[in-house]
């Protein structure tokens, strides 16, 4: 009898396990919920503003030819410095593909002095501190055939790189890489400026620079023979 019973309290306490069991395992846990390839949902979507490497987005030609604008840049070779503060955009391959400010100008340099200026130096000539720890040192800015190259030809080199440089599309946007570019311009210009052809502020500020060289040189000349 009595073991009886204790059949029947064990028969109803495996039921009772088999039935929270079977009430834990919902239907959805045995076809599990996902999303299929290429269905609606299935594709990761990429988030605002983000664009994916390798997208011809990033690399966009040179602006198309068309009607040449006088060049008055101060970015463009053979241009008078302060001739224009805003000047027009240029098209064409020489060209840029927008309006050349000194807001431009200063982000060109900004972005050149981090990406650039290690290898190719403050002035272009190809003298950075990495050429000069052993680094193949670049061509200078300031060679006749890149004073030639239209302004194309640095937003490509830019764009796939070229001999030992590598591309910098991971680094620089379009934008960027075309106000690099009229930074170049301006590093080029400013080796072989007219000085006549200055603004008097900039004049004065030559000549502040120059006797301020020539002062500090005479100290130091005079502290050297004082020793």
């Amino acid at each position: 009898m009595l073991k009886a019973r204790l059949q029947k309290i064990g028969l109803a306490v495996c039921l009772t396990m088999t039935a929270l069991g079977l009430s834990a395992c919902r239907q959805d846990m045995h076809d599990n919920p996902k999303y299929k390839a290429y269905r609606d949902g299935g594709m990761r979507q990429l988030p605002d503003g983000v664009v994916s490497r390798g997208s011809l987005d990033l690399n966009p030609s040179a602006p198309k030819v068309t009607a040449q604008a006088p060049q008055n840049s101060a970015a463009t070779p053979g241009a008078a410095a302060g001739a224009s503060t805003t000047p027009a955009a240029i098209t064409g391959e020489d060209g840029f593909p927008f309006q050349i400010t000194k807001e431009i100008l200063d982000r060109g340099q900004n972005r050149y002095n981090i990406s650039c200026l290690p290898c190719h130096g403050p002035l272009g000539d190809g003298n950075g501190m990495i050429v000069q720890r052993g680094f193949r040192r670049p061509p200078s800015y300031h060679d006749p055939r890149l004073k030639a190259a239209p302004s194309s030809y640095f937003y490509d080199v830019m764009t796939n790189g070229f001999g030992v440089m590598s591309s910098y599309t991971d680094q620089l946007t379009p934008e960027d890489r075309w106000k690099v570019a009229a930074y170049i311009r301006v590093l080029q210009l400013s080796q072989r400026a007219n000085v006549a052809e200055l603004s008097e502020d900039d004049k004065k500020k030559i000549e502040a620079a120059a006797a301020k060289t020539e002062t500090k040189g005479g100290n130091t000349a005079s502290g050297g023979h004082g020793n």
